[in-house]
């Protein structure tokens, strides 16, 4: 046995939540996995993993184990990328994930760039906003708005948003501005829809360091971001959203900021990619690309 396959494919299965999703991710029969990860528990003289016919689960030996391997499967990898050329060429496949308005607004446009400087890469970007498993579905690299669980992936902070609210010109000079938040009762308000729960997001604001959520009464109810936002350009009303989606419709005159002085911070974007592959040419690059993206 080679004990350093079989902490790979140990760590495999527990990332794949089952041995034949394992077998699956590394293109080899269920059988040789199972034989592998048996091998290592003979090795050690330990259970590593409870086994059901409907459920897996670590012992604690091995959640010991897998933290271990974690780590001593990362040195290798960055120990074998410094002994190649540290210049390496990047190439390969690079599966990427973010959320629609992500895509649309900031990384699209920038792509040609991008592609032009690294012909030897293969993007495969997916854009949506539901939540999936780096593991399971193969990601290199997600691009993610909001509060990250804690894991082995490794999040930097590309961005951070603020909640901003505003009108169209014409609305404002048909109905004025509110000077306060709770003069927003005053106004026609356009709120957001989650949805799944189907519920109003609060807006949110900020005075004297303290922040205070409230939900105006809406005329209008939407669970898709940018149509909102073109319904208030089209002047329907005011509407409250974070920076980054009402950002260009403000800096063309479409849309105008008000209540600025009660504009509270909202939540990170953070480009996040697992711990193994932080020091993959393919990875740097396009990490560097988003952070580069993102700068003022």
């Amino acid at each position: 046995m080679d004990r350093l396959d079989a902490l790979k494919v140990f760590c495999a299965v527990v990332d794949a939540g089952g041995f034949s999703r394992a077998a699956g991710k590394l293109a080899i029969s269920t059988s040789s996995v199972t034989n592998q990860v048996l091998a290592l528990e003979a090795h050690f003289n330990i259970k590593l993993l409870h086994r059901t016919t409907r459920r897996m689960s670590l012992t604690d030996e091995g959640r010991q184990c897998y933290d271990m391997a974690v780590a001593l499967l990362g040195d290798m990898d960055e120990l074998e990328t410094s002994m190649l050329d540290s210049n390496q060429h990047p190439r390969g496949s690079l599966r990427v994930d973010m959320p629609n308005i992500i895509s649309r607004l900031f990384v699209a446009p920038a792509l040609p760039a991008f592609l032009a400087a690294y012909p030897d890469i293969r993007l495969r970007m997916t854009a949506g906003d539901r939540m999936i498993d780096m593991v399971e579905d193969g990601v290199d690299v997600l691009i993610r708005i909001g509060e990250l669980q804690s894991s082995n992936l490794v999040a930097k902070t590309v961005l951070k948003t603020r909640y901003i609210c505003c009108a169209a010109p014409a609305y404002l000079a048909a109905h004025g501005q509110p000077e306060t938040p709770e003069q927003l009762s005053n106004f026609i308000c356009l709120n957001f829809l989650y949805p799944k729960s189907r519920k109003v997001r609060q807006w949110m604001f900020e005075k004297d360091g303290q922040q205070f959520p409230m939900t105006p009464r809406g005329v209008l109810e939407m669970d898709h971001v940018e149509s909102l936002v073109e319904a208030a350009k089209a002047g329907c009303g005011i509407v409250q959203h974070l920076s980054l989606s009402v950002e260009e419709p403000i800096r063309t005159g479409a849309l105008v900021p008000i209540l600025t002085q009660w504009s509270a911070p909202g939540p990170d974007v953070s480009v996040v990619y697992h711990q193994r592959h932080h020091r993959a040419a393919k990875v740097k690059v396009f990490v560097d690309f988003i952070e580069q993206l993102f700068k003022p």
